[in-house]
Order: C-alpha cells, then structure tokens, then sequence
C-alpha cells in the first residue's frame, strides 16, 4: 500500500508540473488558428463557436498535441528513471526503469562484471521511446487536416 502510495504522488507531482508548457502552446497557436481566414469565413457565415472548434480549431491543433504529448511522455520516462534511481521516485519494491537500472548498477560491482542488465534497461527504455515516437508519427499522419486521402 506504501508502494502504491508513492506511485500515486509521483504521478501527481509530475502531472501537476507538467502541463503549463502545453497549455501556453495550445493558446498561443489557438488565436494564431483563429485568425486564419477559414475560421473568418466561418464567423461571417454565422457559423457557432462550438463548430468552428469542432472542426477548424483543435483538427490543426492535433499535430502539436500529440508532438507534446509523445515529448512530455518521453521527459516524463526518464524523470521516473532519475527519480527512482536516487531513491525518492516510486517504491524499490516495485517495478520500474529507475530500479531496474539502480539493481543493475551494483551488477556491474560484481565480479565477473555483469553488464547485460544495465544495457537491456537502456535498450528497453529507449524502445519504449522509440515505440511511442513512431506511433505518435503515424497517428499525426492519418489526423493530419491536410491529407485527404
């Protein structure tokens, strides 16, 4: 239950502290988007709100929402990782890439020196990057406003 309880706050905190950076991307490009002149043809031609950010407004701001996503999950992997590593992020008793790499750490004090599971937790971690990067992409792709196929 302790375990599950720092898990909780660790999200929590991270959570909290980072989406103010996306908020301030998501407004600035929001008054850029509105003053495009589809959205003005839109207005004059009576037009709702509702509809023109249906339709107008958040299909231009899917690109940057999933660019910032993918770079705040990829921050947000390795903010765990550090925090776990020195002790203060989630449990050691569960799972995670900080104590995986902290457990292989003093592997490689060993003799013989096992380095294996240090390079297989950096190799997965950045798979895992990897993996979310490629996604996102395709999925920009296929939400892009501008590919009508």
């Amino acid at each position: 239950e302790r375990s599950d309880l720092r898990l909780l706050f660790l999200v929590l905190i991270l959570g909290i502290t980072s989406w103010t950076g996306l908020c301030r991307l998501l407004r600035a490009e929001t008054l850029k988007i509105s003053q495009v002149e589809f959205v003005t043809a839109a207005k004059a031609f009576g037009v709702s709100k509702l509809s023109i950010i249906r339709k107008h407004i958040i299909p231009n701001l899917m690109h940057i929402i999933l660019i910032a996503v993918v770079l705040d999950f990829s921050g947000l992997v390795l903010a765990e990782a550090v925090l776990s590593y020195v002790g203060v992020g989630v449990d050691p008793t569960m799972h995670s890439w900080g104590n995986m790499i902290n457990q292989a750490r003093l592997e490689m004090a060993r003799e013989p020196m096992v380095w294996w599971s240090l390079f297989s937790a950096f190799v997965f971690m950045f798979v895992l990057v990897l993996a979310a990067n490629l996604f996102s992409d395709r999925i920009q792709t296929v939400l892009d406003p501008r590919n009508n196929a």
